[in-house]
């Protein structure tokens, strides 16, 4: 377990695309195998870092989630997930020894493997690198990413000036400070990811067919 790293996990999405296969705790709450999306997500992460933070709207319902995981309420719901981010460093800061990396996690990611976790937070220093970040078909993975904390003040000046896309985000990191981002290929990933299924989410009715009927069920 990485002793200095945090993880964050937004879960308080209004699951639009999935309307009407959900119920009130949204695709957080979607079981599959018998387990909440949002509960998978968490359980990995506790077992490679130090503290699983879940940032989520007040009204949401919320599956079980391992005893360890620490659940606050976004400031500014609705905002989408970098403003839950924000809201997840300054909990995660308030600490008698705030972490070094953060891991960005979306809430739906049933394949996330530990070894990738490990990977992730495991680059961030190396070679002055701050934002780790995975490539999976083509696209950036910034909710399964890895970046240091002290990057916060980035993150809230975006959202302060009300930009709230990650991917963007990322993308003025990068043109600004190049060498401080690092871009991990699937072949990068290839010693810890068999397949790239550690970065599929499930956003859509299309990208629950892919999953196991059987093994669905809305909550």
């Amino acid at each position: 377990m990485h002793k200095q790293a945090v993880a964050i996990v937004p879960a308080g999405g209004g699951s639009v695309r999935l309307a009407g296969l959900v119920g009130p705790g949204g695709k957080a709450a979607l079981e599959v195998g018998g387990e909440s999306l949002l509960g998978r997500v968490c359980r990995v992460l506790a077992g490679e870092v130090n503290r699983v933070i879940v940032v989520t709207a007040a009204d949401r319902p919320l599956p079980e989630l391992p005893p360890t995981v620490e659940v606050i309420h976004d400031r500014q719901p609705g905002r989408g997930p970098l403003a839950a981010i924000c809201d997840g460093l300054a909990h995660a800061a308030a600490c008698f020894e705030p972490p070094r990396v953060a891991l960005l996690a979306a809430c739906d990611l049933p394949w996330l493997s530990p070894r990738v976790v490990r990977r992730l937070v495991a680059t961030v220093g190396e070679n002055d690198f701050r934002w780790v970040v995975p490539v999976s078909d083509g696209h950036p993975q910034v909710l399964a990413s890895a970046v240091a904390v002290d990057l916060r003040p980035r993150f809230e000046e975006a959202v302060a000036a009300g930009r709230f896309s990650l991917r963007d985000l990322l993308a003025q990191f990068a043109a600004s400070e190049p060498a401080a981002v690092r871009m991990l290929t699937p072949t990068d990933l290839a010693s810890v990811a068999a397949d790239q299924r550690s970065f599929v989410d499930i956003d859509t009715p299309e990208d629950l067919s892919g999953l196991d009927p059987g093994m669905i069920s809305p909550a």
